[in-house]
């Protein structure tokens, strides 16, 4: 009797052990949703960050392109030698993509500004100052001149400029020596340590695929900026992935004949005769060519810019989803068609020009 017991004992033992195949069926199919789930949110959450990635990547790539064209437009005409320089015949030379119409593509420009270095021992500084009996020969300190000519420094076609006061041509250098011919005529007279600029007609423009001259090496569309034409450290290079548009538009003071008999008056044309600053103010489509609608008449740049991530982008979620797939009105006169495979971000900037006219 002990004996049955023990072995009914054991059989019931034997009998609540182990799973069955519901129990197993189950288990399997709740943890197939958990592995789906875990794979899903790790999927999504890999893509959320690329993407943005890309788009602070974007960000800052357009930012970087709008303190390069606000910066130099804000210099352009400084030290202007009143001679066209390069292919500035103006401080400020727009290329409107289409000047009769809507614009297809990205605009470009061409701004005179200065370059410099300063700091370092061979900053491009006066060595020795100068008198008021006039000056036909200048020097900088060591190394300066053989680094001016690395940037684009050459006897006979190039000018240069003393602290903004003083503009020659120069006639001649010697980068051993230091020194740099010039005619700096009488009264004026500079310090030791005062600045010297390279002037230079600096052109920027927009580069879309494919990038037949390899100006963005291979990472079409960019934003070039440079000397046109230029070779070596001159030469236009990229400054910003993902610029895909570039749309200027001018505010002038005098460049119209019916306002004010096309006189400078300190007072921004008005264009559409609202009698208040507005966007119609602004003029893009226009060659800048017949007087007095000149570019010396320009006293604020209207720049629109636009930059798209570097990679395709294919949405946050797990299947592939199009993105930025409607077209982007980047002004009145230019808009891009759709893309579907990139996020795209617009900065406009108004900047006041400086030294125009001067």
């Amino acid at each position: 009797m002990v004996i049955q017991n023990r072995w009914s004992a054991m059989r019931g033992s034997t009998e609540q052990a182990g799973f069955t195949l519901i129990e197993v069926m189950v288990g399997m199919v709740v943890a197939v949703i958990v592995v789906a789930a875990a794979f899903t949110i790790l999927t999504t959450t890999s893509k959320t960050l690329r993407a943005n990635e890309q788009i602070v990547d974007t960000q800052q790539n357009v930012r970087m392109a709008m303190e390069w064209l606000a910066r130099d437009f804000k210099l352009a005409g400084f030290g202007n030698p009143g001679v066209p320089l390069g292919n500035c015949t103006n401080a400020i030379v727009p290329g409107d993509q289409n000047p009769t119409g809507v614009d297809s593509g990205p605009d470009s420009v061409q701004v005179l500004v200065p370059t410099t270095r300063t700091s370092g021992s061979n900053r491009w500084t006066l060595l020795v100052p100068t008198t008021t009996a006039g000056t036909a020969q200048i020097t900088l300190q060591s190394g300066a001149v053989a680094d001016m000519v690395s940037s684009g420094l050459v006897a006979n076609q190039s000018y240069v400029s003393i602290g903004g006061s003083a503009t020659a041509q120069v006639t001649g250098l010697n980068a051993s020596a230091n020194t740099i011919n010039v005619a700096i005529p009488p009264p004026l007279w500079f310090q030791q340590e005062d600045q010297v600029y390279l002037l230079q007609c600096i052109r920027y423009q927009v580069v879309l695929p494919p990038d037949a001259g390899n100006l963005c090496g291979g990472n079409a569309p960019c934003l070039t900026r440079g000397v046109a034409g230029g070779v070596g450290p001159t030469a236009e290079a990229p400054i910003a992935e993902g610029v895909e548009d570039l749309q200027l538009a001018f505010a002038c003071d005098g460049c119209v004949t019916a306002i004010n008999s096309g006189i400078p008056d300190r007072i921004i044309d008005d264009q559409n005769g609202s009698n208040s600053f507005d966007q119609a103010d602004f003029l893009s489509n226009v060659p800048w060519t017949a007087s007095p609608l000149r570019p010396d008449k320009i006293q604020l740049v209207q720049v629109a810019l636009v930059a798209r991530q570097s990679k395709n982008d294919q949405g946050f979620g797990e299947g592939v989803a199009p993105v930025g797939s409607s077209p982007l009105i980047v002004t009145s006169d230019h808009t891009l068609p759709a893309d579907s495979t990139h996020r795209r971000r617009v900065l406009m900037k108004t900047v006041e020009t400086r030294n125009v006219g001067l």
